[in-house]
């Protein structure tokens, strides 16, 4: 499926980042487990060290350059952290993003 944008950018991958976490204790817990998290985001960066994601995309910027997706709330992950990096298909993304990217037809 091309998901190039008339820009010619190429849209980011919608994808679920599966990862554990520090915990500290006070001593007195029976149970020290790091817990295991999940976040949501569009696919920025990854690379051997990091990954990157965006959890808000914002399509119509009220910035200048009206020609480039605009991503906020970025959270970036140490790779050692990271247990798995879901991709999550275009066909399956949620219905407001369908409806927001009418121009993405996920049948191609």
């Amino acid at each position: 499926m091309d998901t190039t944008r008339p820009t010619g950018e190429k849209e980011k991958e919608l994808v679920v980042v599966e990862w554990r976490d520090i915990i500290a204790t006070a001593g007195w817990e029976k149970s020290v487990d790091c817990p295991t998290l999940f976040s949501v985001g569009w696919l920025l960066s990854e690379d051997e060290d990091t990954i990157l994601i965006a959890n808000t995309k914002d399509p119509e910027d009220f910035t200048e350059d009206q020609d480039q997706i605009v991503y906020y709330g970025l959270t970036r992950f140490p790779a050692g952290a990271v247990v798995r990096l879901q991709h999550i298909p275009l066909a399956e993304y949620p219905i407001f993003s369908q409806i927001l990217n009418p121009k993405s037809d996920p049948s191609d």
